[in-house]
């Protein structure tokens, strides 16, 4: 994972503006759709990016992006369902299966400070 750029709450607040933003966009304009894709993209992007979640930004973007494009050339949505929910499921699986040694190994390196900070205070 990479190194988030600005604090959780720093990224919360960007993120629901720049959604606050397209929707009055979309309010003014009356495109709802696709245009509400394209909001949740940005809102969803800036978040994850900020937060330093650039895979988790990468296959946002391939997934919001592609709806967006999708309903343009008017593709059979029976094809492009099953697709997509099997994208997203091989993706959880393997970020599950090659990032989680990784948070394993984070919540060790917690406990062990955790345990040296009680043995400090005694």
């Amino acid at each position: 994972m990479a190194k988030p750029l600005v604090t959780k709450k720093k990224a919360d607040a960007i993120s629901n503006g720049a959604f606050l933003v397209g929707l009055g966009i979309l309010l003014y304009t009356h495109d709802w759709w696709p245009g509400i894709l394209l909001v949740l993209w940005i809102a969803v992007l800036l978040r994850q990016y900020l937060t330093g979640r650039v895979y988790d930004t990468i296959i946002s973007t391939i997934i919001l992006l592609g709806l967006f494009l999708v309903s343009f050339i008017k593709i059979n949505w029976s094809v492009i369902i099953p697709i997509l929910f099997v994208i997203g499921g091989t993706y959880l699986i393997f970020r599950e299966y090659f990032y989680a040694d990784e948070i394993i190994e984070e919540q060790i390196l917690d406990e062990r400070s955790d345990r040296a900070n009680e043995h400090k205070e005694d």
